[in-house]
């Protein structure tokens, strides 16, 4: 049977359109590498680009903005060559996370441009309508005609009634691949794993054995020297069967298919190389494991094709030994040899507000794959192989990705696996699991659930007359809130006095929090926007923040750090930033100010806190 998520066919409400704000800075000042490379823009696509905002808003997962990675330098690029700012709105590589952060900047109607999204994405990102199609707005034909998009993968991964969800950089496809030291094999008087695929022999037992046969204690003090298999990807033994945990039937419906003689296989193979031949596979982590295989200590490296040329890169020492790559070895029910492909690429959000915009950039970043592949080819075409190469192309012809459909379930299944990695049965963990997955599914087949949003009046302090409606922060040590009055005001008859005393105190502090009265409510993009003055001398290290507080918990959640403006002359300054909208409507948020190595007054006023809404 042949998995594949674009023959999905389930009807999906029409997407919300919103606009959009910028937040924060993008590169933070580091230097980033911009290859002289151009890209024409035509025109039409100028004019479109001139129609929207001057900033997009990118999820680019755990990707650190200052780091010199081509994702980066493109970026960088861009922003260089188009006159636009790229915002990076920070979110680890957790889904809840970000996902969490998707869905509240839709329901908030001022969702974010794009997302850097990977296979484990879809169809997740569809069924859930996180992401809406690329429609009109790429140029695949120009990017197809300079070979720097993989359209085939897009096919096979993210086309979906008919229309593409992500757009896939050449290079960025990934097949799953098993290094091996071949020095090792030698001494082991082992068959040559590229022997047995090329003679149709490469089997998933045939690897367990050979695995265990590399696992062994050379000087008897009861720990191993060397293992047989390093890896972290707990779930490619689903792939090697050609086998995975969801599905879909006749109707597009996503299905459970635990009971299957490939899942149950693939299961047994999970038993058998973590339990029954305990100690062969050492889960020692992606870099320890990569490392450990660099050092000659591992017969196996399961890794995805970019460790090529990271076994060099990213190891200390580096292999000073003989390896080679084949593909994962085909279990009893993967007859037609699917190999286990990842892959990555920019989506638009759903409702994208800037869809010219963020399509050039996607065109930029697929253009600086091409380069970057050049570059790493230079660098490490020793071992990018013209046989690697081909060998890479010819598994993708039939690629296959269990993690795709499994990512609909809880921690996309390894639950189960684990409890069959540690011996087991496959009956007794499948019906442990089955109802918590089934749930899953159930939401995921449901429709789209929408939360009602709360609009309110903007929140504006004059201070005038009071300061009421605000708190001193309930960690800050001498510290106390007053109305500025006569000269001090900085407008009117009254502004709003922070002080505390920083020798009381440590570095940060929450200084004031609106009261409970004054509400922030989820699915909000807040503007807030104030007059201010700093008493006392502003240094490289002073920050500024504001955050959201959880009056039940009295603990702030998402601070966003800034810097103020020094005011040695009593210089009156203005300053403006979004907060980002909360996943959450029945928690009680207001706001707090904090500081960071900051001196002790603050003078605020004319502080106004709004709503974005710009669907």
């Amino acid at each position: 049977m042949k998995f594949r998520t674009k023959l999905l066919s389930l009807v999906m409400a029409a997407a919300m359109c919103a606009p959009i704000a910028a937040l924060t800075a993008c590169n933070g000042g580091n230097e980033i590498t911009i290859r002289p490379i151009e890209f024409a823009i035509s025109p039409e696509r100028q004019a479109q680009m001139d129609a929207e905002d001057d900033t997009i808003r990118i999820i680019f997962p755990g990707l650190d903005s200052s780091a010199d990675e081509w994702r980066n330098q493109a970026v960088a690029r861009f922003e260089q060559q188009t006159g636009k700012t790229v915002e990076y709105i920070p979110t680890t590589f957790t889904t809840s996370e970000i996902t969490d952060k998707i869905y509240a900047s839709i329901a908030a109607q001022n969702p974010y441009d794009g997302i850097w999204a990977t296979s484990s994405d879809y169809p997740h990102y569809y069924v859930r309508q996180y992401t809406q199609p690329i429609g009109d707005y790429v140029d695949l034909e120009m990017l197809q005609s300079n070979g720097y998009v993989n359209i085939d993968i897009m096919d096979d991964f993210y086309l979906y009634n008919g229309q593409y969800y992500m757009v896939v950089p050449y290079n960025f496809v990934n097949p799953m691949m098993l290094f091996y030291n071949v020095e090792m094999v030698e001494e082991l008087n082992l068959d040559n794993p590229k022997d047995l695929y090329e003679n149709d022999e490469w089997t998933v037992e045939k690897m367990h054995e050979m695995a265990s046969a590399a696992t062994r204690d050379n000087d008897g003090d009861g720990i191993y020297d060397t293992y047989g298999l390093t890896t972290v990807y707990e779930n490619v033994w689903m792939d090697m069967n050609h086998t995975s945990f969801v599905t879909t039937d006749e109707t597009g419906k996503y299905v459970l298919n635990l009971d299957s003689p490939a899942l149950l296989t693939a299961l047994d193979y999970t038993r058998d190389i973590r339990f029954n031949r305990a100690g062969v596979w050492d889960n020692v982590g992606a870099s320890n494991g990569m490392s450990a295989f660099a050092r000659g200590q591992h017969l196996f490296l399961i890794d995805a094709y970019w460790a090529i040329w990271q076994l060099y890169d990213a190891t200390d020492p580096s292999p000073s030994f003989e390896w080679d790559v084949v593909p994962l070895p085909y279990g009893a029910n993967n007859t037609e040899h699917y190999n286990s492909i990842s892959s990555g690429g920019m989506s638009f959000i759903n409702g994208c507000p800037n869809p010219y915009t963020t399509a050039t950039l996607i065109e930029y970043l697929c253009q600086e794959d091409s380069y970057e592949h050049e570059e790493l080819q230079q660098n490490y075409g020793q071992y990018i192989t013209e046989e690697r190469q081909q060998l890479k192309e010819t598994m993708m012809e039939k690629p296959f990705y269990a993690t795709s459909t499994d990512s609909l379930i809880t921690k996309l299944g390894r639950d189960l696996l684990q409890e069959v990695g540690y011996g087991g049965d496959n009956a007794s963990a499948i019906e442990e699991w089955r109802a918590t997955y089934q749930a899953d599914l159930d939401r995921i087949n449901s429709a789209v659930e929408w939360p009602e949003v709360v609009d309110h009046e903007p929140y504006t302090f004059d201070f005038e007359t009071n300061t009421d409606g605000w708190n001193v922060g309930p960690t800050v040590k001498e510290a106390e809130i007053t109305q500025a009055t006569g000269d001090e005001a900085l407008d009117g008859n009254g502004s709003m006095k922070i002080e505390f005393n920083p020798d009381a105190n440590g570095s940060t502090n929450i200084l004031a929090t609106l009261a409970e009265e004054y509400r922030l409510y989820g699915y909000t993009t807040y503007n807030i926007s104030f007059d201010y003055k700093i008493v006392g001398e502003v240094t490289d290290e002073t920050q500024y923040f504001l955050a959201y507080y959880n009056v039940e918990t009295e603990r702030q959640k998402d601070a966003v750090y800034f810097e103020l403006e020094a005011s040695p002359n009593g210089e009156v300054q203005h300053f403006e930033l979004s907060m980002e909208p909360q996943s959450d409507n029945e928690t009680v948020f207001t706001m707090l100010i904090g500081s960071r190595n900051a001196p002790g007054t603050l003078i605020i006023d004319n502080v106004t806190i709004s709503q974005v809404r710009q669907s």
